[in-house]
């Protein structure tokens, strides 16, 4: 059914729900604090206890947080500035623009949770104010008031982007979504107003990747509301948007990241429901397609519990991941692989991993960080509102009562599929990714192959949904390989090249900085819980290299409990917290097994501890080819570690008889008899980068 966005009023609409209990807005010594579900439905959510209610519930609990620094209709959401990197840099001293921008973005993101909310009861108020009437007057101040102080500017004002088109063009999407909670609020003179600030940054300043879409919603929105709108230019966005596409659902938006998830996947899904099947058939199809391809693999990178992976910039967008949940349902096919109710589950364990977070909510709004404060995460274009640009998975609410996604019972989906002693693992091509789903621990693992960069939010060699990355430390790095420069400092490649994933094994190829550059030619064989690592080191002139497992937080200031292991002669060495366990077992090439406490680089606390293994060479005019061979263990749990999984291998030889390990390969066998050929032949010919 379609409607006219110019033309519908609230005449119509559902009264309002009653829905009042908001959850734990508030601790009672008057400090925020985290949502507390008040009326979890174990009956149909059996997972999480979320239902409909829950869902708008927690909403309202994250608007009373965003306006708790709101004083009355008339003030601006200025939320207050948080520690770390960002802008602007100073409340007090800000300059307009960058006081406008900030002003601005708080209003258009926390929208991105009252528009639902609105579309469902327009008469909702926080603190005493009426919301359908602050977001109206305050979005209109802002893209239309010349006069008022906090004006956004004009399109022309500007030389180059600017933060504006991203929350215009995500107003427009929620008016062709929502429109109850905004544009149908407007009178005509309001609207025209509107429609001629939007007209100039649809055609105004924008980036070559995921922006794009900014101005597709903008223009769609302009031209279904009957204002001029520039078709050619949509057209030649979304052609740009589609060819973005690298394989397996996955756009390269310059790395490989969750904006594929919360911008091009739910635009996508949007733009099509709302426009594409009906005004440009080819474009959607194509679009639908390349969403298709995403479902079917897209609920494996989430933990058995439905958490998300810290991976890629932005990550104060956090469940932004899960978005794409959220964005299945507006697709005129559903898919098996992705049910309503597995979607409902993992959009709402995904949600609860955050807002039930006791370090979640500073001040009343989401922290810039992952749990709590991580200033490591934040970047240069983020201010205190950017976090809530996560929650656009609350457009799963503009969806009927009735729809699946809310009347069917919660799933497990493929997790209920995996033994408890196994693990499944893919490789998408596409992005370069393999994932693996771990059966005892419930973790999943993604392996990037493609690293261009020394970002943290890529550089990592595995990304783990129950050990999330930590900022670069001075001894060691966690979970990637690193060269040791002379001052003793780890360096990271200066990229990392996919080279194929073959009879159950994953290569990669690092390549250090330097006139001499080191190389390193990696395999990973996954296995339930963990790792085993091959790693071919190349080099001419003697050098260190340290390979470090993931970082464990010291939670509540408490040291991690360390010991030393010993399995079939081979040396391990154990930490654990409690529900956390981390091993690492060298088996051959390795010299050093130790650890180092490092502070102020971990998102969960503000000391962590690092296993790490070392190779120095002895001096030497030319170094030999070195094969080191290791194994990286994790667990969720606090039971003790068997001998046969610190060390689960039985035997290596090389693949052929009297050949030389290091040039023909080995093969592995493991414990109970599975054998994995390992073989770097030609690696250089199959990488990614050269």
């Amino acid at each position: 059914m379609e409607i006219s966005l110019a033309t519908l009023g609230a005449a119509g609409l559902d009264a309002a729900t009653g829905w009042a209990q908001p959850g734990a807005a508030a601790a009672r010594d008057g400090a925020f604090g985290p949502f507390r579900n008040p009326m979890s439905n174990r009956s149909l959510s059996p997972h999480t206890g979320m239902d409909r209610a829950s869902w708008l519930a927690c909403g309202r609990h994250i608007l009373e947080g965003a306006f708790s620094h709101v004083k009355g209709m008339d003030d601006p959401m200025f939320l207050p500035k948080m520690p770390g990197p960002g802008y602007p840099e100073n409340n007090e001293t800000a300059p307009r623009q960058l006081r406008s921008a900030a002003i601005f973005e708080a209003i258009a993101r926390t929208f991105n949770v009252a528009a639902p909310l609105l579309k469902e009861d327009p008469e909702l108020s926080i603190n005493g104010i009426r919301l359908i009437d602050y977001y109206k007057l305050h979005l209109l101040r802002l893209v239309t008031d010349e006069r008022c102080d906090c004006f956004i500017g004009r399109a022309a004002d500007y030389r180059s982007q600017v933060q504006q088109t991203c929350e215009l063009g995500n107003l427009a999407m929620w008016c062709l979504l929502a429109p109850e909670a905004f544009w149908c609020r407007l009178t005509q003179t309001e609207r025209d107003r509107m429609a001629a600030a939007i007209g100039q940054w649809a055609v105004g300043h924008t980036l070559p990747h995921n922006w794009r879409w900014f101005n597709v919603m903008m223009l769609t929105l302009l031209d279904l509301t009957g204002y001029p709108a520039d078709k050619e230019a949509m057209r030649n966005h979304l052609e740009h948007l589609i060819l973005l596409h690298a394989g397996d659902g996955w756009y390269r938006d310059t790395g490989y990241d969750y904006y594929t998830a919360h911008v091009f996947q739910l635009y996508g899904a949007i733009w099509n429901s709302r426009y594409g099947n009906h005004h440009l058939p080819t474009h959607a199809a194509a679009l639908d397609r390349q969403f298709a391809a995403f479902i079917r693999h897209y609920p494996q990178i989430f933990s058995r519990e439905g958490h998300v992976i810290m991976m890629g910039r932005s990550a104060l967008y956090r469940l932004g991941a899960s978005a794409g949940m959220a964005a299945a349902q507006f697709r005129r096919d559903s898919d098996p692989s992705l049910t309503p109710g597995l979607a409902r589950r993992v959009a709402s364990a995904a949600l609860l991993q955050f807002v039930t977070h006791p370090d979640f909510f500073q001040q009343g709004v989401p922290a810039l960080g992952f749990y709590g404060p991580f200033p490591a995460v934040i970047q240069g274009y983020s201010c205190s509102a950017s976090p809530y640009w996560m929650f656009l998975g609350f457009t799963c609410l503009t969806l009927p009562e009735d729809h699946p996604f809310w009347t069917s019972r919660e799933e497990m989906g493929g997790w209920g599929d995996i033994p408890s002693g196994d693990a499944r693992t893919e490789f998408w091509p596409g992005p370069g990714f393999l994932v693996t789903n771990h059966g005892p621990s419930g973790a999943t693992d993604v392996r990037p192959g493609k690293i261009h960069d020394r970002d943290p939010n890529y550089s990592r060699l595995v990304y783990n949904s129950a050990f999330p990355w930590a900022a670069d430390g001075p001894v060691a790095i966690a979970n990637t390989m690193t060269l040791l420069d002379e001052t003793g400092e780890p360096t990271l490649p200066d990229h990392i090249s996919l080279a194929g994933f073959r009879d159950g094994v994953f290569y990669r190829q690092g390549v250090f900085a330097g006139h001499l550059p080191p190389s390193v030619d990696m395999a990973t064989i996954p296995i339930p819980g963990g790792e085993i690592r091959v790693d071919r080191l190349r080099r001419l002139r003697p050098a260190t290299f340290r390979l470090g497992h993931f970082s464990m937080p010291h939670i509540g200031d408490a040291r991690p409990a360390i010991r030393r292991a010993e399995a079939a002669g081979k040396a391990s060495l154990l930490i654990a917290i409690p529900g956390r366990q981390l091993a690492l077992t060298i088996y051959q090439g390795w010299d050093l097994l130790e650890t180092v406490t490092q502070h102020n680089n971990h998102p969960e606390a503000t000391a962590c501890t690092v296993i790490h293994v070392t190779r120095t060479d002895p001096p030497q005019p030319a170094c030999p080819v070195v094969l080191c061979i290791s194994i990286l263990l994790h667990r969720t749990d606090d039971k003790p570690w068997t001998p046969d999984e610190l060390q689960p291998i039985e035997s290596v030889e090389p693949l052929a008889p009297d050949g030389i390990p290091a040039l023909c390969g080995i093969r592995i066998r493991l414990r109970g008899g599975k054998e994995v050929p390992v073989d770097f032949g030609d690696i250089d010919g199959s990488n990614s980068i050269w």
